[in-house]
């Protein structure tokens, strides 16, 4: 077959398109068989039934081409299907609710599982079309070309098409749908995030410049997009950005597509590993703590995964998980996953973490506390298997159920490098056994401005204690630690907001005659404040200078350089920047509906809080002057419009006054008399005397000349 050529089958029938014009035709035709195989299950598929366990996963084995279900409880194989012609093939798994589908990678067949009847329908077969992705969650499935930027919204019962597809700029990148049904899918090319709601495209969210390199995780249903080279992690909420963290400099400096991000984690923990520095980002409260690790040299990893109070890096070269305690700031011992080396599947599902291998007969379940359970696909009883088949019944629809096999950008923008600790000494042999270099060094800013540095002793030779090794200027508290502990840990301060620290710490002993010691390697960069809570207590009020709006400083804003981005949108915008909690936009003064955003912000990160307030200009009292002499008659309308009804007549108006709640531009007005300063197009809209309507422009003694222009903000517009 051409390259530049694609084929789908449908309902066996082979279909030949051109690659130009594969994103608008292959979702439907993809979806268009799906929706046919769901009808062939509702029709008395087998007369057989199985139950799988409710907490389960489903699993891939590539040498025997099988999908098998795990009970997630007991780490037992409960259900097995077979996947015709797809022996020795990579396959990747979508499960999410009660969809599972399977693509073969390399033919290109899109099967669906019947967990009822451990059966599979094929969707679609299709060649060529690189950089296809299918996703389904919460309600909502999408299939998307990546290469072409298209996007295709589905049915989740019946997976037929709904709309046309929309169209953003590839590539993009993998994409995902967050609890509120909401997909999220980054736009590289753009420096963007595009959110699509029910099919329909929202407004893109900003995340960095064109080009960067963005990925998605879904942390407890919200999204968080990594940009990499910028070193930033954006939370994603139903307002749009919720907050912004800095990263470490090291992200940035990292080659691209080496920092390892999950797609998904069950909780707000999100961990990145970049080299051998684990990030963890807690997506809740946007605060961040980094840790260096002794990880195997030249080993192949995969994407870290956070469940419970444990990290897990999946070692591809080893077949096992490192395992990171980060309550207790320790590395544990490993779990064996497959014990040689190949691919590692990890994802989280059910409060537990499964790791297959894909080309092994091997798998492992972990749950919340650490423990974990091996698994053995090629269970030869389970349902399904060769020692217990599906029975075979007669397929409604002829052969349709039967599986059909087919034939970067600019130059990152790197920030200043950290601050280290100065060189003290030189090194000194050792004349007795000395203590190894203390381990799991971890430094987390706290929102107070400073620095916790923990660690764990190194074993070896016996110690007198243990200090701190910080750049200039830095205190740390307390100044030394005992060999005994029991806290390790260090609480640095003098820091400035903005700039990276890195340290080390130094086991003491006494070398025979003299004191030495053996020092640790550095910590990851880590900056000396976090990001600030989201300001509090943000309200609006409509005054005669204009919109005022106020709002309470987060804790310890004054330690941490917080700055404030204040956004107004509605019938008039207004934004500004300072370090004030208050601000009034004058060149705010008409009523209407208003959405408040104030951004608290330091060099860490920013949180915002939103909302949203009617505002209403002020009354004020005003005498009425040019209406003539004591018998002329002064006239309030229904309408701005002179031709309007009348909604009271004051004679003698120049003796009397009105309450002027707002102006407003309406019908033009020429006098009698004929003079221009006379005629004009404003209202003003006041009460008098019980009665409310419109007054022209002229008779109100309000204090803005010429009074054919709008008042504000002393008076607003309606």
């Amino acid at each position: 077959m051409r390259d530049a050529e694609v084929y789908i089958t449908v309902n066996g029938e082979r279909r030949f398109f051109r690659r130009d014009r594969l994103t608008g035709h292959i979702a439907i035709a993809v979806v268009g068989v799906l929706c046919a195989a769901a009808v062939v299950f509702g029709v008395g598929m087998a007369s057989a039934k199985y139950h799988l366990a409710d907490v389960g996963g489903w699993l891939s084995s590539t040498k025997k081409g099988e999908l098998v279900h795990v009970n997630g409880l007991s780490g037992k194989v409960d259900g097995k299907v077979t996947l015709s012609g797809s022996t020795g093939h990579p396959m990747k798994v979508i499960q999410q609710g009660g969809v599972v589908l399977i693509v073969d990678e390399v033919t290109g067949v899109v099967s669906r599982v019947d967990p009822a009847h451990l059966n599979v329908v094929q969707g679609a077969t299709y060649r060529s079309a690189a950089g296809m992705q299918v996703v389904s969650g919460s309600g909502s499935a999408y299939a998307l070309d990546q290469q072409k930027g298209s996007v295709q919204r589905l049915d989740p019962m019946t997976l037929a098409t709904i709309g046309g597809p929309l169209s953003l700029t590839g590539p993009l990148g993998a994409s995902a749908i967050d609890a509120a049904s909401v997909l999220w899918v980054p736009v590289p090319a753009d420096g963007q995030a595009a959110p699509v709601r029910a099919g329909q495209a929202a407004r893109p969210i900003g995340i960095g410049q064109a080009g960067d390199d963005l990925a998605l995780t879904i942390a407890a249903g919200s999204a968080v997009i990594t940009d990499f080279t910028a070193a930033q992690a954006v939370i994603l909420g139903a307002g749009g950005t919720q907050a912004k963290v800095r990263l470490p400099s090291s992200v940035a400096r990292a080659a691209k597509g080496t920092v390892l991000a999950p797609a998904s984690t069950d909780g707000q923990l999100v961990p990145l590993l970049a080299g051998g520095q684990l990030i963890v980002l807690n997506s809740g409260n946007g605060s961040l703590s980094s840790v260096a690790l002794k990880l195997p040299p030249h080993h192949k990893l995969a994407a870290p995964q956070a469940l419970g109070q444990r990290v897990y890096i999946p070692d591809q070269s080893a077949g096992s998980l490192l395992v990171y305690d980060s309550a207790n700031n320790r590395m544990e011992q490993q779990v064996p996953v497959t014990g040689h080396p190949g691919q590692l599947d990890a994802f989280v599902k059910d409060g537990l973490l499964w790791v297959n291998g894909p080309d092994s007969a091997k798998a492992v379940v972990v749950d919340g506390s650490g423990g974990h359970k091996p698994i053995q696909k090629y269970s030869p009883d389970v349902p399904g298997s060769q020692n217990n088949p599906i029975p075979k019944v007669g397929t409604p629809g002829g052969d349709r159920g039967k599986p059909r096999p087919g034939g970067g950008g600019s130059h990152p923008r790197l920030p200043a490098p950290p601050k280290l600790p100065p060189v003290t000494h030189k090194p000194d042999p050792p004349k007795v056994t000395p203590p190894n270099p203390p381990t799991d060094l971890r430094a987390t800013p706290q929102p107070d401005g400073t620095i916790k540095v923990d660690f764990q002793p190194g074993g070896g030779g016996k110690t007198t204690g243990y200090k701190l090794l910080m750049p200039v200027g830095l205190t740390a508290d307390p100044q030394q630690i005992d060999a005994n502990g029991p806290n390790y840990t260090f609480t640095v301060s003098g820091g400035t907001c903005g700039d990276s620290y890195r340290f080390a710490v130094a086991a003491m002993y006494q070398n025979q005659d003299h004191a030495s010691e053996i020092d640790s390697g550095y910590t990851p960069e880590t900056m000396s404040c976090t990001g600030p809570d989201a300001p509090g207590g943000v309200t609006g009020t409509a005054t005669q200078q204009g919109a005022r709006v106020n709002w309470q400083a987060p804790p310890d804003s004054g330690a941490t350089q917080v700055t404030y981005e204040v956004q107004v949108t509605g019938p008039k915008q207004a934004s500004n920047n300072g370090t004030a909690t208050s601000v009034t936009f004058s060149q705010i003064s008409k009523n209407g509906t208003y959405t408040i955003q104030v951004t608290a912000r330091n060099p860490a990160g920013s949180k915002t809080a939103s909302r949203t307030v009617s505002l209403v200009g002020p009354t004020a009292t005003y005498g009425i002057h040019n209406g003539g002499n004591t018998v002329d008659e002064s006239y309030i309308y229904s309408q701005a419009d002179a031709d309007s009804a009348k909604v009271e007549t004051i004679v003698n108006a120049n003796s009397q006054s009105v309450q002027v709640k707002c102006q407003k531009m309406g019908a033009q007005y020429d006098h009698p008399n004929g003079k221009a300063a006379f005629s004009g197009k404003l209202y003003d809209y006041l009460t008098h005397g019980g009665h409310t309507g419109y007054m022209i422009g002229y008779l109100p003694d309000t204090p803005h000349s010429p009074w054919q222009e709008l008042a504000g903000p002393t008076i607003w517009e309606c």
